[in-house]
C-alpha cells in the first residue's frame, strides 16, 4: 500500500487571456483568514502575494468573495469591539472611553483642535491691504494696515471698533 496523498490537486482556473488566476482556493482562504485577523486590505494582499488592484478587480468581480470579505472584516471588529467592552465592564476607564470616542465621536472625540496665542491669548493678525493709485493721480500706492483685533475701515478711511 502506498502511503501517499492521493487526493487530486485543485484545478486552477484559467483566464480567457491565458494565465492562471492567482485567486486559488488556498490564496483565497489565507487572504480571508487574515482579513478576519484585522489585517487592512493592502497589508493582506502583500502577504498572500497579490496586488490590491488585483484584489480589488477580483472582489467587484465576485459578489461571493466580496460578501465574503464584508462577513470576514465584520468577524474581526466583533471580535474586537467584545474585548473592549468586556475590558470597559471590568472597569478600565481607557477602554470605556475609547469605546465612546469611537463610536460616537460627534459627542466624545477629542479631535478638535483649538489655536491660540501666546500664553492662551487670543491670536492677533493683521490685514495689509495693497490699493494701487489710479493713473495721473500723485502718490504712489496706499497701504491699509488694520489690526484685525481692534478696528475695520469703514467707508471714510476711519476706524471702526469692534
Amino acid at each position: 500500500m502506498n502511503n501517499e496523498n492521493t487526493s487530486t490537486p485543485t484545478p486552477v482556473k484559467r483566464n480567457k487571456g491565458g494565465c492562471p488566476t492567482k485567486f486559488t482556493p488556498e490564496r483565497r482562504k489565507r487572504l480571508i483568514q487574515l482579513i478576519a485577523r484585522g489585517l487592512p486590505f493592502s497589508h493582506a494582499c502583500s502577504a498572500v502575494k497579490i496586488s490590491f488592484q488585483s484584489f480589488t478587480n477580483y472582489r467587484r468581480q465576485h459578489e461571493d468573495f466580496r460578501e465574503e470579505i464584508e462577513r470576514a472584516v465584520a468577524k474581526a471588529v466583533d471580535k474586537r469591539l467584545r474585548i473592549i467592552e468586556q475590558a470597559a465592564d471590568e472597569g478600565d476607564v481607557s477602554s470605556a472611553k475609547w469605546l465612546l470616542e469611537h463610536l460616537h465621536p460627534q459627542y466624545f472625540a477629542r479631535n478638535r483642535i483649538e489655536v491660540t496665542g501666546a500664553n492662551g491669548a487670543p491670536l492677533t493678525g493683521a490685514i495689509a491691504v495693497y490699493l494701487p493709485q489710479k493713473d495721473g493721480e500723485n502718490g504712489g500706492a496706499r497701504v491699509i494696515t488694520v489690526d484685525a483685533r481692534k478696528e475695520l475701515p469703514n467707508e471714510n478711511g476711519n476706524g471702526e471698533s469692534i
